[in-house]
């Protein structure tokens, strides 16, 4: 039997070491950090995390206590979602579906809807959108700033006045001795509510 991880802080913002990394990249674990805190949650919401990746996001909501459904269209991607969700021991707090979100067959409200992955957004947000609950939030992390623009427009365009807000990491690395700062990706959330 594998041995699960243990992460025993109350905290978000998983170290990334503790997970496996899809060909995707992984949400970076202060992103993470910054996205749990956005969906303003008590603990008890369901949460749909549309282009799951790796898992990361769900999981970070799963530990705190809400029921996720994680979407992956990628076959390889997806077997790492589920290798994560077995190691962190989440297997009742996460369902993983393997498919494209425009033809996920779902039959559950959700208080928010976090979407990771961004390919056919506006097409995939015909199929969310009925199933966020009026006050329900809405979060899109984008990387590229052609899926910024997609995304205030695929909201305003529900009647959602979106805010957005713009994230860019430097960590702290080694550079002959001395220590220099490693910059990322920049990375964009957009989010609002449903009225």
């Amino acid at each position: 039997m594998k041995s699960k991880i243990r992460w025993d802080y109350k905290t978000y913002g998983i170290p990334d070491e503790l997970f496996s990394k899809s060909k995707a990249g992984l949400t970076r674990e202060e992103i993470r950090s910054i996205i749990v805190s956005k969906a303003r949650i008590k603990g008890v919401e369901r949460i749909l995390d549309v282009g799951t990746g790796s898992g990361s996001v769900s999981i970070e909501f799963a530990r705190l206590g809400c029921d996720v459904t994680a979407v992956e269209k990628d076959e390889e991607n997806f077997e790492i979602a589920r290798k994560n969700i077995e190691k962190f021991g989440l297997n009742d707090k996460i369902e993983l579906i393997f498919g494209e979100m425009e033809n996920a067959d779902l039959d559950n409200s959700y208080d928010v809807i976090f979407f990771g992955g961004t390919d056919n957004l506006d097409r995939s947000f015909d199929n969310v959108f009925k199933h966020l609950k009026n006050g329900g939030r809405i979060i899109i992390a984008a990387v590229r700033l052609e899926t910024v623009v997609e995304a205030i427009k695929v909201l305003k365009s529900r009647g959602i006045n979106p805010e957005v807000l713009n994230i860019c990491l430097n960590k702290g690395k080694d550079l002959g001795g001395k220590t220099a700062l490693a910059p990322s990706y920049p990375v964009f959330l957009i989010y609002g509510d449903k009225k």
